[in-house]
């Protein structure tokens, strides 16, 4: 009896394992007859890059400014008063330089203001009679004091060396009086002219400008720099006056040297 239960064991065996192995191969066949294939790998994504913004254009490259203090030498001359008149000024701006270290040549423009003030010894006369209606008056003789405060604007070429450290410029300067006014002080009366509101004054005043600056010393990234600056008047700032010297009507003019320190930022 043992053997025969020995025998059914191995039996029983046998037919589960032909059992597993056919249940195996099945599918194989199967994907073989349908031609289903198993899908080859894929390669990666590749990563979409944003398009490129365009570049906005600039006006300038680059730019520097220069706070700057003035002080100036100014000459008044003409036919509208007996004597010429000298006299010291000062002033002061701000300048925009777009020319590039080591470029040849560039522009650069400031905004200023600058007083122009002069003084002349029996540089006038005060005419009673007319000015106040006093009759058989003498006139009198009279000290001349001039005073001009101007908002300029200055365009420049600038011309440079490759190390910067000195230039050249030449341009124009474009001004608008915001005071035009000759005192003249006699013996015991002062008398206020306002050419600001008179026909004969020029509110606005055109000049040619030359100039040469130079770097003093740097301090810290910055750059000290001392100008010397020059400029002869297209317009007079008096025209016509009938009243002139010797009666003969003339016109009163301002030529203006001025010395600039500034700090280059």
């Amino acid at each position: 009896m043992k053997p025969r239960r020995n025998r059914g064991w191995i039996i029983y065996g046998l037919a589960l394992a032909g059992s597993l192995l056919f249940l195996s191969v099945i599918p194989f066949r199967l994907l073989a007859q349908t031609g289903v294939s198993t899908p080859a790998p894929q390669p990666p994504p590749t990563p979409v890059t944003a398009p490129k913004q365009p570049e906005v254009p600039v006006l300038f490259d680059q730019m520097t400014i220069m706070p700057y203090i003035t002080g100036s030498l100014n000459l008044f001359s003409g036919m509208t008063f007996p004597e010429p008149a000298t006299g010291a000024g000062i002033g002061g701006g701000l300048s925009f330089d777009v020319t590039k270290k080591g470029q040849k040549a560039g522009l650069m423009f400031d905004f200023a203001f600058q007083d122009m003030a002069g003084f002349a010894a029996n540089g006038s006369f005060i005419q009673l009679q007319r000015l106040y209606g006093i009759k058989d008056a003498v006139t009198q003789v009279a000290d001349a004091y001039h005073y001009w405060y101007y908002l300029l604007f200055e365009p420049y070429l600038k011309l440079q060396g490759g190390a910067r450290n000195g230039y050249f410029i030449i341009g124009a300067s474009f001004g608008m009086a915001v005071l035009g006014e000759t005192v003249n002080k006699g013996q015991g009366i002062t008398q206020f002219i306002d050419w600001s509101n008179s026909p004969y004054g020029n509110r606005f005043r055109l000049d040619l400008r030359a100039g040469i600056g130079v770097e003093l010393a740097k301090i810290g990234k910055h750059e000290m720099i001392l100008e010397a600056r020059a400029g002869y008047p297209l317009t007079n700032v008096i025209s016509n006056y009938p009243t002139g010297n010797l009666g003969v009507p003339g016109s009163w003019r301002i030529i203006t040297m001025q010395a600039n320190l500034g700090l280059r930022i």
